[in-house]
């Protein structure tokens, strides 16, 4: 997990740029990432989110697991961070790129009056596979298609006043960009349809492995705007 950890920063890093007081840049489409062996593997919470803060429950109520299989949503409940055989099965079919919703349902003691207070945690993680998406050619020629067909050509007058926008994409099993679309738009419908045209022309990358080096598919998102000012 440290070593997936590592590797979204680097990549994150080095494929953003500045152009024109704008910023702009490729990261995978996720936050919380899980390597997918790890998920078909799970016996408790902890191996899922390796941040689990098990010390701050003194009791379980409930813990409630959905995630995506073969496109349907299942959801199953356990007694406790320890996986139900329920839980385990849909961890086991779960899709590529599938968020995993936990909830938590406990009690907490207050050390002043020995009290139990019920409490609720909520966290979510990403299935990603163990090798992710690259750019042929590498960041260097990505972070130089991204300059010349997207930022490059946004109005200067427009680039001002111009909102963060995100364009969300997945690269598929072949390495071709699909389903591209906005997810954050500019509020301005040259710029947002300017980034798309970018993006479904940008030429292929080598596609995601699983672990058995199986091809698949994997989102990420392409952002620009405006760099955001501290008080």
């Amino acid at each position: 997990m440290k070593n997936l950890i590592t590797s979204l920063i680097l990549f994150i890093s080095v494929v953003s740029g500045f152009s024109q007081d704008l910023n702009y840049g490729v990261k995978a489409a996720y936050t919380r990432p899980v390597h997918i062996s790890n998920v078909r593997m799970a016996n408790k919470m902890i191996d899922i989110n390796p941040g689990y803060p098990s010390s701050w429950i003194s009791h379980y109520i409930s813990a409630s697991l959905s995630a995506t299989c073969n496109g349907t949503i299942m959801k199953a409940v356990s007694a406790d961070d320890h996986l139900s055989t329920e839980q385990k099965n849909i961890l086991k079919t779960v899709d590529m790129g599938s968020d995993i919703v936990v909830d938590i349902k406990y009690y907490t003691t207050n050390t002043v009056t020995g009290e139990n207070n019920e409490e609720l945690m909520h966290f979510v993680v990403t299935v990603v596979p163990e090798i992710e998406a690259q750019y042929l050619g590498g960041h260097q020629l990505l972070t130089q298609y991204l300059k010349e067909n997207a930022v490059d050509k946004i109005a200067e007058s427009t680039s001002k006043q111009l909102r963060q926008a995100v364009v969300r994409f997945t690269v598929d099993e072949q390495g071709e960009i699909a389903n591209p679309q906005i997810a954050v738009s500019s509020e301005d419908a040259l710029t947002d349809q300017l980034l798309l045209e970018a993006i479904t022309s940008m030429p292929k990358w080598k596609p995601a492995e699983s672990a058995n080096g199986m091809k698949v598919k994997q989102e990420f998102e392409f952002s620009v705007g405006n760099k955001v000012s501290g008080c």
